[in-house]
């Protein structure tokens, strides 16, 4: 695999790519602003707000459409390949990364860009109103108008694809439904006996463990605490609250959100671990590259990894807790004293199959998202309706999950993701626990004191691992790539059920 370097390019060469970098630059600070206004549209704007701001949404989707996809950029890009030899591989790969954003944008008409921006924000405002009122039926007619206009979206990049996997380029770069589903069956396959060996296991933990009084001062205290004890930098970011949490920003402003429930403390404590996760990733992109293509990150797959290696495989460890439950019980004034290590243990690493995917366990959270993959290639593909929506997703958790679905809320309607227009979304979070688990088996070979270091809450030495390993890395390279780069080989299913088997087998006693 090829190393960065630069090379001595000709002067006109050079003052294009200059000239194509400051174009690029200025689409990512257009993309920040929207971001902002997005966060504050989810954390503090007032709710009849939504018409007013679905227009300015639409505005700086118009004018990001605008600069991504200005004649000059095309022309620069079309200069610049007549000498592209005379570049380094670092401008090379931002040449690259400028001209595949420019492919895909270019082909959408601005008004459909506009129009989109403005749908994503009334679908979303619909949603949050129909959740409440636990109504499909309320959100089906602004879902249809985005569902259509997200097809258009797709058909305008690439008519001579599935709709699926132009979407899902969004997010993974050159993942395919194919690949997705081949990938998925052998983690189906995983899966299933380690759930069915847990629980039929007589070793069940007393979930009412957690289901104590915890007030949300209390609360916002811990959200504190552990995201500064993962490393994540206040003095950059900040945690807010929201329907549902999510993380946004860019290098010095990352910012991370969570949702509070008074009689579960574990909800926002592992809520906040995760987006702490996908924080850092954004904290520590390789500054020298900020502004440009390279500074981004490689993919939403790779983010998701960020994330759930903090919230699981460092935040349900026992070594974690051994560190951390003193100063729990510090702040939470005793309230949780009584529970011994081991039940705590075993309380939060309960595997359960569920309804609801963001509170899902470790083990089972995969059957979410197989679940959410199939659902949406069938609604795009056209193989399912809108109007069958949720009896097709009551069905598949039935049969996948043997949990039976008794309103909207927490069917069809759980996840922003849809409303918000993010379809090909979800395969980046099962695939993240995939390279999440490959790279631990590989830090474990470089930091064979791994768990003493967890144990001693001493977690720098790990994060800086990732930081070099993965955040550095930025967008230098494709998944694929940037997998095979860290730990020698493919994207391996092997080692997330590995470590899931040798995690709970100790934990359930199997």
């Amino acid at each position: 695999m090829k190393e960065f370097t630069g090379l001595v390019f000709k002067m006109d060469t050079k003052e294009n790519y200059k000239a194509l970098l400051k174009e690029f630059s200025d689409y990512i600070i257009l993309d920040q602003i929207e971001s902002l206004i997005n966060w504050d549209f989810e954390t503090y704007m007032p709710p009849e707000g939504v018409m007013q701001r679905s227009k300015q949404l639409s505005m700086i989707a118009a004018l990001i459409h605008e600069k991504i996809t200005n004649p000059k950029v095309g022309e620069l890009l079309k200069k610049i390949k007549e000498d592209l030899e005379s570049l380094g591989e670092i401008e090379k790969r931002n040449i690259f990364l400028i001209e595949r954003k420019y492919n895909q944008k270019v082909k959408i008409p601005i008004e459909l860009a506009g129009e989109l921006a403005k749908q994503k924000a009334i679908s979303t405002q619909t949603w949050k109103k129909a959740k409440k009122e636990k109504n499909y039926a309320l959100f089906k007619p602004e879902f249809d108008k985005l569902l259509e206009l997200s097809k258009k979206k797709a058909n305008y990049i690439d008519p001579n694809k599935e709709p699926f996997d132009v979407l899902m380029d969004e997010f993974e770069p050159n993942m395919t439904s194919i690949m997705v589903t081949r990938i998925f069956d052998e983690l189906k396959k995983g899966l299933i006996p380690i759930i069915k060996k847990c629980t039929n296991s007589p070793n069940q933990p007393d979930s009412s463990l957690l289901k104590r009084n915890c007030p949300i001062d209390m609360q916002r205290k811990i959200s504190e605490d552990i995201s500064q004890l993962v490393n994540y930098d206040l003095e950059r970011g900040r945690i807010d609250e929201t329907e549902h949490p999510f993380t946004t920003g860019y290098y010095d402003d990352v910012r991370i959100t969570t949702h509070y429930f008074e009689n579960d403390f574990s909800d926002s404590f592992y809520t906040v671990l995760h987006e702490a996760g996908h924080a850092l990733y954004e904290q520590n992109l390789s500054r020298e590259y900020m502004y440009q293509p390279i500074g981004w990150f490689s993919s939403y797959g790779i983010h998701e990894s960020q994330s759930r290696f903090i919230e699981n495989i460092i935040g349900r460890s026992r070594e974690f807790w051994e560190f951390y439950k003193p100063k729990f019980d510090e702040i939470t004034q005793g309230k949780f004293s009584d529970i011994d290590l081991d039940s705590l243990i075993h309380v939060v690493n309960e595997v359960k199959p569920s309804k609801i995917r963001i509170t899902a366990d470790e083990v089972t959270y995969g059957l979410h998202i197989i679940i959410r993959f199939e659902i949406e290639r069938d609604l795009l593909a056209g193989k399912i309706t809108t109007e069958e929506l949720p009896e097709v997703w009551n069905a598949k958790y039935k049969d996948y999950l043997g949990v039976v679905i008794e309103d909207d809320a927490e069917g069809v309607m759980q996840d922003t993701h849809w409303p918000s227009g993010l379809f090909g979304y979800f395969p980046s979070y099962a695939l993240g626990n995939c390279y999440g688990a490959q790279m631990l088996a590989k830090m474990v070979e470089d930091i064979p004191n791994f768990k003493e270091l967890v144990r001693n809450g001493d977690l720098k030495p790990i994060i800086n691992w990732m930081t070099e390993k993965v955040h550095k890395a930025s967008n230098l390279y494709d998944p694929p790539d940037l997998i095979k780069r860290i730990t020698g080989e493919e994207i391996n299913v092997k080692y997330f059920i590995q470590y899931l088997e040798e995690k709970y087998s100790k934990i359930y006693g199997l």
